[in-house]
């Protein structure tokens, strides 16, 4: 049995000490990647922030909050009338873009 050294400091102590890893530190480490590969969530813009997309080249900020503000309104008015499941067409005619929204058939709850 080796000589234990008196008077040592902790440094000195644990000097070329290694800890062995433990189950969880070695889970941890293999999990890390996959976390990394994770699709993240979408951001959604708030009232007055810039936006990223095609769109932008086309739309003003004010054009897409109007549009947003009367997409929800009519989604709104669906919901009073029981309509849950609609479909929007997008059509053109001359210059101007048509939304459309239409009730899907045969799935309509109303009550």
């Amino acid at each position: 049995m080796p000589k234990i050294p008196r008077n040592l400091s902790d440094k000195d102590m644990f000097k070329g000490w290694q800890e062995e890893p433990t189950i969880e530190e070695t889970m941890l480490q293999a999990a890390e990647p996959i976390q990394a590969t994770r699709p993240q969530l979408r951001h959604i813009p708030q009232k007055g922030e810039k936006r990223e997309g095609a769109h932008q080249t086309y739309l003003s900020q004010d054009a897409i909050d109007t549009m947003e503000k009367f997409l929800l309104e009519i989604k709104l008015d669906f919901f009073k009338q029981g309509i849950s499941d609609y479909h929007v067409n997008v059509r053109r005619e001359g210059n101007t873009i048509l939304l459309e929204h239409v009730p899907a058939e045969g799935k309509n709850t109303k009550k």
